[in-house]
């Protein structure tokens, strides 16, 4: 047998940073919660109808910030903030695949996690006959955020629970 030079050639690779905030989340949910009603838009089938506003505020500022510097201590890159809105899913409540595509960088931070509220999914496309052959499930606590490519499909499933899963969701670009 012939002695053979073999190498395996990684040629796809997504990032995810996945962090902690120290903002105050009781106040954030307090926040989120009193603009629940407040939806980015009224038509029911559009994939934002169960997005809400979520206005300027300190503790975003806060977790802006510390993304913001998390971001860049892993990749030397400056991002800034292009929008952020509320998620409140009440029971039987989901999210169905979708990606930010026109941001740089998205984010998601969780507020409030109650038992059996769900995971979200990650789902790069990666193969053309199985889609779901790379998915990457996390389970959320509360003050964990993840960053990560806006191209990256993804989807939240099901809240079981009885309580409200409450999280904030960001968009960012190259500064």
């Amino acid at each position: 047998m012939q002695n053979r030079e073999v190498k395996i050639v990684n040629i796809a690779k997504i990032d995810l940073l996945e962090s902690k905030t120290t903002a105050n989340l009781d106040e954030l949910k307090d926040i989120l919660i009193a603009n629940y009603g407040n939806r980015l838009t009224d038509i029911i089938d559009d994939s934002c109808f169960e997005d809400s506003v979520c206005p300027p505020n300190p503790v975003c500022n806060q977790i802006i910030s510390e993304m913001t510097s998390s971001f860049k201590a892993a990749t030397g890159e400056d991002i800034v903030l292009v929008d952020m809105w509320g998620h409140i899913h009440e029971k039987n409540m989901s999210t169905t695949l979708h990606n930010h595509r026109e941001s740089y960088v998205s984010a998601v931070c969780y507020v409030e996690v109650p038992k059996g509220s769900g995971c979200i999914v990650f789902r790069p496309r990666l193969n053309q006959y199985n889609n779901s052959a790379y998915a990457s499930r996390f389970d959320p606590e509360k003050g964990v955020y993840y960053m990560f490519p806006g191209y990256l499909d993804h989807f939240v499933t099901r809240n079981m629970s009885d309580s409200l899963r409450i999280s904030i969701s960001f968009n960012f670009n190259k500064k």
